[in-house]
């Protein structure tokens, strides 16, 4: 945010304050600027075309202009000059105004004074005593639209920085919340890994206990990995989930298995990572799986989500549920995608659809 200020700073303030300096000059200067277009009729056809040609004419008319949007340009850059800094304290306007004026006044001295004619009367007013009533109208109602020109462009980056402002609480907030709820998915899976792996250490199948801490390994990887990156695409969630899978395999062997079929076409669009986990961890925690009735979980995908399903075995003793993982990761997909998943449960199935964003998007 700090660099977006100092580019507003830097490059777009003066364009704006010179643009909005040059428009102000023009209106100043209207009726000149009518007049060097031709709308406007020389009083007599001697008094203008009989005693300057039309590039003289030409050439005072603009030297007035760019005079007065130099002028204008200053009193601007004055008004502006510390809006993308430290707020203004409440003096700040009142010594802003006072070298507005003083310059004000030094540039009424050094005005150029071209009649309707375009006849260049004085090229400084330091060179006679005259007053003229239409420099004073032109130096005060510039600096009159100058300050107030200021005061909005105030307000209106005051109001820019406080939106700014609550977009970068409100990312942070959401940071926030999706780190507390990684950080609730961690620990329930580590404990179950660990399990895991000493039930292979009691059996001491020592060849299958080092594939499978090479598997929590990865699967932790892509835990660290992706819990900064928060976003990742279906082809890298597939393969955590083929060491993921890997684990509950081991611990449920020729009980448990997985019928995956992806289309291709949607390997590289996104979605939240760690999606399939709590499912998958749900899906073996509340349903019943032996040998004789063994357990399928259904990864497939439709046109643009991931569907995951299962068949409901009620368990003998079933012990009732927190919700706590599917909560989760409902809450995941809204913070990070703005869309809400779709639950599905039957009698006989339940089931997942995990929407996924095309890149890009």
């Amino acid at each position: 945010m700090k660099s977006g200020q100092n580019q507003l700073s830097l490059y777009r303030v003066p364009v704006i304050n010179l643009l909005a300096a040059t428009a102000l000059s023009l209106i100043t200067n209207f009726s000149y600027v009518i007049y060097s277009m031709g709308y406007m009729p020389p009083v007599t056809e001697r008094t203008v075309r009989g005693t300057m040609s039309d590039g003289t004419i030409a050439f005072n008319f603009t030297i007035q202009i760019l005079f007065y949007v130099l002028f204008a340009f200053i009193l601007m850059t004055l008004a502006t000059h510390n809006v993308t800094g430290r707020e203004r304290r409440s003096g700040n306007f009142g010594r802003i105004l006072l070298y507005a004026v003083l310059i004000s006044i030094g540039f009424y001295f050094l005005a150029p004074v071209v009649n309707r004619r375009g006849e260049m009367i004085q090229a400084t007013m330091l060179s006679g005593p005259e007053l003229y009533p239409a420099v004073v109208l032109k130096c005060t109602f510039t600096l009159v639209v100058s300050m107030l020109y200021g005061v909005i462009f105030d307000l209106i980056y005051q109001k820019q920085h406080v939106v700014l402002e609550n977009e970068k609480l409100k990312n942070e907030n959401l940071q926030t919340q999706y780190n507390m709820l990684i950080n609730q998915v961690n620990p329930h899976f580590f404990f179950n890994s660990l399990n895991s792996l000493a039930m292979l250490v009691r059996e001491k199948d020592n060849d299958r206990a080092l594939t499978y801490i090479g598997q929590i390994s990865d699967t932790f990887r892509y835990i660290l990995q992706n819990g900064q990156t928060e976003m990742t695409t279906l082809r890298e969630e597939l393969k955590f989930l083929d060491a993921y899978r890997y684990l509950y395999e081991i611990r449920y062997e020729g009980k448990l298995f997985f019928d995956i079929r992806i289309d291709d076409r949607l390997n590289s669009w996104l979605i939240p990572a760690l999606s399939l986990q709590p499912l998958i961890e749900n899906a073996v925690k509340h349903n019943s799986i032996t040998r004789s009735r063994p357990f399928t979980i259904t990864i497939t995908t439709t046109e643009d989500a991931l569907v995951i399903a299962n068949p409901i075995h009620p368990k003998l003793d079933p012990s009732p549920g927190t919700g706590i993982g599917l909560k989760n990761l409902r809450s995941r997909y809204i913070l990070l995608t703005g869309r809400d998943i779709v639950v599905e449960h039957s009698d006989r199935q339940f089931a997942v659809t995990l929407p996924l964003i095309f890149p890009g998007t």
